[in-house]
């Protein structure tokens, strides 16, 4: 028994003189790491370009409440438009001026085309079809020139389900995504010669719409109305937050929807500025934070520390000498990696929120102004 353990002890004895034999420079090969993997943070320190913001004209004329991202027109196409105002009917001088009007509306602004009463016809044993024809004839995405082209073949027909149609554009509207704060909002334009003639409640429809939250502005045009129906088109656009417009007859309507669309060509040119404005402010601070991990990720801690587990796991499986520093070098690639924890997030998050905060408070001030215009 006591011959063993003076044999293990000899054993224990040559194993340590082996390892002190064949001992490692610890330091040199710390340094190697650092070598390959510096640690250079104090390069990373990234400022923000400056910026200039470009001056936005405020639309003069106060059209809608809210800007336009998507535009309805919806024309009026029942019996009525075949009265005659001059030498030709009032479906003629619609469909002609509606035509002009889409010419110069923005590319940006999304236009759909929905026709109402356009079915059966004005006659009783056609009143139940026409009273039901509400239809989006052009959805937002269709090429202006095919709502033109759908526009000219328009005729005359039925009857007026101003209450119809309005819910039918509610419906319409609310397949739309939902709008997030300071999204642009859908904007009806309603021309329309008469007043409700299927038993609807055009002004219940138009509360309906709102209370139902639907993000929109109704905007109507009545062309060549008696009193009672203006004041029943009044009474649809002050509910849905829009303008009534009123248009005795071929000059009228032509200037009154000339004045809309120098309005919304206005107002589409006021937001594409802010856009480009709030942009403007976005990109200089992205910038900087690309410029700012992109420089943390060339001198990452963590790449030497984890170069190094790496390193010493295939060290210790293979049983070489460089095992002997796994310990030590280990605890010490921790404590110098330690007071770079939270680095980049410390240096990043104002990066992130302050442009947040000045493109927040730059729309603001945007919108202020627009509800300052006289």
């Amino acid at each position: 028994m006591r011959t063993v353990l003076i044999f293990t002890s000899l054993v224990s004895i040559s194993t340590f003189a082996n390892a002190q034999e064949s001992s490692v420079d610890c330091d040199a090969l710390y340094q190697r790491f650092v070598d390959e993997y510096p640690i250079d943070l104090a390069s990373c320190d990234v400022s923000v370009a400056p910026y200039t913001l470009d001056e936005c004209p405020v639309p003069q004329t106060k059209i809608t409440k809210r800007p336009t991202s998507h535009m309805i027109l919806a024309i009026d196409a029942s019996g009525s438009m075949a009265g005659k105002l001059g030498k030709d009917t009032k479906m003629n001088i619609a469909k002609r001026e509606a035509i002009s009007f889409l010419n110069d509306i923005p590319n940006e602004v999304n236009v759909g085309l929905v026709v109402y009463g356009h079915q059966g016809n004005n006659q009783d044993d056609g009143k139940a079809l026409s009273c039901s024809a509400s239809e989006m004839v052009h959805g937002f995405k269709s090429r202006r020139s095919k709502i033109k082209d759908s526009i000219a073949d328009l005729s005359p027909n039925g009857w007026t389900p101003l209450g119809g149609v309005l819910e039918f554009i509610g419906n319409e509207l609310a397949q739309l995504s939902p709008p997030k704060d300071g999204d642009l909002a859908p904007v009806v334009y309603l021309i329309s010669d008469g007043k409700e003639t299927c038993g609807g409640d055009p002004v219940g429809a138009a509360t309906a719409l709102v209370d139902a939250g639907i993000n929109t502005i109704v905007n109507t045009i009545g062309f060549d109305v008696d009193d009672a129906t203006a004041t029943q088109l009044q009474a649809i656009s002050d509910t849905a937050g829009g303008t009534y417009f009123a248009a005795k007859d071929a000059n009228a309507l032509r200037n009154q929807l000339n004045a809309i669309k120098d309005a919304e060509a206005q107002q589409a040119r006021f937001n594409y500025c802010t856009h480009l404005n709030a942009g403007r402010i976005g990109v200089v601070y992205h910038n900087a934070y690309v410029s700012l991990a992109g420089c943390y990720k060339r001198n990452d801690p963590s790449a030497r520390q984890v170069a190094m587990i790496h390193y010493f796991n295939k060290a210790t499986k293979e049983n070489a000498p460089e095992a002997a520093c796994a310990d030590v070098l280990s605890q010490r690639i921790k404590d110098e990696v330690k007071p770079y924890r939270g680095w980049l997030k410390q240096r990043s998050t104002p990066l992130i929120e302050e442009p947040k905060k000045l493109i927040s408070d730059y729309r603001a001030e945007m919108k202020q102004q627009l509800e300052n215009r006289e």
